[in-house]
């Protein structure tokens, strides 16, 4: 949706929306109770996301983005606090949990061309182009997938772990900054200068003994800058990188196989303790992250047939200090612990809680192939999808924790109007270690403006 300024078309605003409906079916940990009462599993209707974006090339060197938008309403998650009776009263009510959600900034960028990637005289491709950018941004680096677009995933969502300081230091995956941006040949890359939003975590009296103390936490008081970069070798088609936004299938319509590395880094991000007790002074770590990926979208079989492959893998090592670990899961309700159970809980907690991002490595690989189009005349495509997780985590000495999901789409009109499935585990933490595995059944729809 194209407002054009001039009758070149050089000077527009452009408009996108997009939304995501997800219906779950989810197996509990165990221990489980949903409000108050004990739940073995639980039904779900949900507003997965909701955006709206406008960017505006405003001369052909500056650029401007606006993204808001809401994540994550459901039954009895999602609310905006202070809704009182009507919605999420927060600690003074603790009943309409998921009534009105907070609207709120996702991006807000300008950006300015100091080498373009094309000429503006000659219209000729530059062999290199810088752009320069300030604002609230998802110019990220550490792995492709840490600036996913959430309107083009080829599996229903991400694993969370490719967005390492979600909503702590940072804003659903952005930071304020200044970053750069461009093309060097082949080599698309992008780098930030950014400050991590402030997360303070108080010391606390541990029991005598308790090993609770020597593990980081999320505390950034001393107000370090943080840097972060990315960059992928492209070999086939480039990618077009005006928004910082990276596809997740192309649906056949592209030919891409990439290579990237990134890393992010941030002095002093997260604290131990000294010794156990509530005046205890911190032992302050770096936040050092990095990650290597691999991205192909391969057509074959011809332009009638159109065929093709998808596939990501990345490699990624954090660490943010000793033993830090976070458990977490996409749409928990409002869960709490069933006072009559009586057997092991999960150590990551309860509804679809699961250990998420820690000290340690993570492998992940997802892999989809997209059919034919002989199968229908016309535009309705269908493509079937797998995924495979490997984490280990210093926290449980390395031990290692999976999960993998199935799954598939169809696209009636591309990402424009799409209606996919998928069944995914999460692991069970007992003692440690993988205690089993719980899964969630998930019919989402999306359309895409």
């Amino acid at each position: 949706m194209t407002l054009k300024l001039d009758s070149s078309g050089q000077k527009y605003i452009r408009f996108m929306t997009w939304a995501t409906f997800w219906a779950r079916q989810t197996q509990a940990n165990p221990g489980t109770a949903i409000n108050g009462v004990r739940k073995d599993n639980w039904t779900d209707f949900s507003l997965r996301q909701f955006r709206l974006v406008t960017y505006s090339q405003l001369s052909p060197r500056y650029l401007i983005l606006a993204d808001i938008g809401i994540d994550n309403q459901a039954f009895s998650s999602g609310g905006a606090a202070g809704g009182g009776n009507t919605g999420n009263g927060g600690q003074n009510y603790a009943g309409t949990l998921g009534k009105k959600p907070g609207l709120y900034l996702h991006d807000l960028w300008n950006e300015y061309a100091i080498v373009p990637d094309k000429d503006l005289v000659s219209g000729k491709n530059n062999k290199a182009s810088v752009y320069i950018g300030t604002g609230l941004h998802y110019w990220n680096g550490v792995s492709r997938m840490t600036s996913a677009g959430s309107a083009n995933y080829l599996a229903v969502d991400v694993p969370l772990y490719n967005w390492p300081l979600v909503d702590l230091s940072d804003q659903f995956a952005r930071q304020l900054g200044i970053y750069l941006k461009g093309n060097i040949g082949p080599v698309s890359y992008r780098w930030a200068l950014n400050k991590p939003f402030s997360v303070l975590s108080t010391a606390t009296a541990f029991p005598k003994g308790s090993r609770d103390s020597s593990f980081a936490v999320d505390n950034n008081a001393t107000g370090k800058l943080a840097t972060t970069g990315y960059a992928a070798w492209q070999f086939f088609d480039k990618e077009n990188t005006q928004l910082p936004y990276y596809t997740g299938t192309y649906v056949g319509t592209k030919k891409v196989f990439n290579l990237g590395a990134g890393y992010y880094h941030s002095a002093e991000g997260t604290v131990t303790q000294v010794s156990n007790s509530a005046l205890s002074t911190f032992n302050r770590h770096s936040i050092n992250l990095w990650a290597v990926d691999v991205f192909a979208d391969l057509p074959f079989g011809g332009k009638n047939a159109n065929w093709a492959f998808t596939g990501y893998s990345a490699f990624y090592h954090y660490d943010f200090g000793p033993n830090y670990l976070r458990y977490g899961s996409i749409i928990n309700e409002n869960v709490s612990q069933d006072p009559t159970f009586k057997g092991d809980v999960s150590q990551a907690g309860f509804g679809n809680s699961a250990p998420l991002i820690g000290t340690g490595t993570s492998w992940f690989t997802q892999a989809g192939l997209l059919l034919p189009k002989t199968i229908f005349q016309g535009k309705t495509r269908f493509q079937t999808f797998g995924e495979f997780s490997l984490q280990r985590f210093d926290r449980f000495k390395n031990a290692s924790f999976t999960y993998w999901s199935a799954g598939g789409n169809i696209y009636l009109d591309g990402h424009h109007a799409r209606i996919s499935i998928k069944y995914q585990t999460r692991p069970v933490v007992v003692a440690d270690r993988q205690d089993g595995s719980k899964g969630s059944l998930i019919i989402a729809t999306q359309v895409f403006l």
